[in-house]
């Protein structure tokens, strides 16, 4: 047991990271852990309001948790919130149970903190710790993944602090006997071993400190990998100013790139958690073989990132251009919104300086011209060349991101490409020595010239 007793130590611990006075979050289980803090941040004069959350898994038992939580908040004047969660009906597909809770959770504390204006506090103790670094040992955690039981831990907004993992669950125990209290909620799926934390908690860990005198070694273990997490984390936070290209995202060490790789999610998608090993090895491999072809990676949820040779991007895929036909010699301006901008017809003496424009042969121009989106097999007969060439080549060799592509417009006269703007201009209607010639021009729709 620590050298102060919990309260002094609490104390302690809320002037340390200046929790001080705040209107403060609890998770209140009605576990003996949870129970033990709500009860030292009463015994220093600490108000807080405890949340309890509904996984809905337990049925009647879970029900009888929440009106014991309730009404020992009543007894004792502290403000008391149930959620219900919905684990099941809310489960994403390839979550277990246990990353569906965890993930839900997450979600509501982020709603129930204001965006992280409020702490929340969270009654993890040291065998929690314990069990967490053998069961992120067998999935193959790193040094983070195996101390992720932290006493302070922002994600994205979200700030968690855990005061009580320097004490043992006995110790706790205790400290709620103490305080007059002789009975709290115990969760009777905590004795199926066939959970594997559980499994961890009654059978591994109890053999272990059979077979090796206690787990002192183990705690002093957790310790300096703590250490080597902070250390790693920071030098992760310096990278992450660093890194945008895809040669800086290839030059990141091994042990920074899942690391790297959390807190570019975090920022990009608000994102919180490691990401998972499947993602890293994935991002991992194509780096090392990237060849031009841009790659997509699929996240949790539906979302997507995308690596292509200007770096690791969100992929935002952008609407197609829809079909419309062009009237272009009585309607001289036709309007794109999907890509802001256009394109106009005009006199080549009227092209504006700088401007993107292509000169054709008015003779050969159809009345109707068609604009859309490239398809796949589209090509072209390049400008001075016998050959075709497929548009995917083309935007493959400007280097065009796959996730820009739709929104590149195509000017087609009938079922023939004539131009890609800014890429390509085709061999139709090669301007004629002493022939009536037509400007076409592709502008931002908030240009000066095009709105002139």
């Amino acid at each position: 047991m620590a050298e102060r007793n919990i309260p002094e130590q609490l104390a302690a611990f809320l002037q340390e990271y200046d929790l001080r006075g705040q209107e403060l979050l609890l998770g209140f289980s009605g576990g003996a852990d949870s129970t033990a803090l709500l009860l030292a941040l009463l015994a220093v004069g600490q108000p807080c309001r405890a949340v309890h959350f509904q996984h809905g898994l337990r049925g009647e038992a879970a029900l009888a948790d929440e009106q014991w939580c309730r009404e020992f908040c009543c007894q004792r004047g502290t403000a008391f919130q149930s959620l219900p969660l919905q684990v099941p009906e809310r489960r994403q597909a390839g979550e277990s149970i246990e990353e569906a809770a965890r993930r839900l959770r997450l979600e509501a504390w982020r709603d129930l903190s204001a965006a992280g204006r409020l702490p929340v506090l969270l009654a993890h103790h040291l065998d929690d710790c314990l069990e967490d670094l053998l069961l992120k040992l067998a999935r193959g955690g790193n040094a983070s993944g195996l101390c992720g039981l932290r006493e302070y831990r922002r994600m994205g907004p979200l700030r968690l602090y855990r005061p009580l993992l320097s004490w043992r669950k006995a110790a706790l125990e205790e400290y709620v006997r103490s305080c007059g209290v002789a009975e709290w909620r115990l969760d009777a799926t905590n004795q199926d071993n066939s959970c594997r934390r559980n499994a961890v908690r009654n059978i591994i860990l109890p053999q272990f400190r059979q077979a090796f005198a206690g787990d002192a070694g183990v705690q002093q273990a957790l310790l300096a990998l703590r250490q080597d997490a902070d250390y790693l984390e920071a030098q992760a936070a310096t990278a992450l100013c660093e890194v945008s290209s895809l040669e800086s995202w290839q030059r990141l060490h091994p042990a920074l790139l899942p690391r790297v790789l959390r807190l570019w999610l975090e920022r990009e998608f608000g994102q919180s958690g490691a990401p998972s090993g499947k993602l890293v090895r994935r991002l991992q491999g194509s780096l090392q073989n990237f060849r031009d072809r841009s790659v997509r990676l699929p996240l949790p949820g539906g979302e997507e990132i995308i690596l292509e040779r200007a770096g690791l991007q969100r992929w935002h895929p952008q609407p197609g251009i829809a079909e419309r036909v062009w009237d272009w010699q009585n309607q001289p301006r036709l309007d794109l919104p999907e890509c802001q901008a256009g394109l106009a017809a005009c006199d080549p003496s009227e092209i504006p300086s700088g401007a993107v424009a292509e000169l054709f042969d008015r003779t050969a121009l159809p009345a109707l011209l068609r604009v859309r989106s490239w398809q796949a097999g589209d090509s072209l007969q390049p400008f001075g060349a016998d050959f075709r060439r497929k548009l995917q080549d083309i935007f493959s060799d400007a280097r065009v991101p796959r996730s820009r592509r739709a929104a590149v417009p195509v000017l087609l006269a009938g079922e023939e490409i004539i131009w890609l703007p800014g890429l390509r201009r085709a061999e139709f209607a090669r301007v004629q020595p002493g022939g009536a010639i037509t400007a076409i021009l592709y502008q931002p729709l908030a240009s000066p010239s095009y709105d002139a």
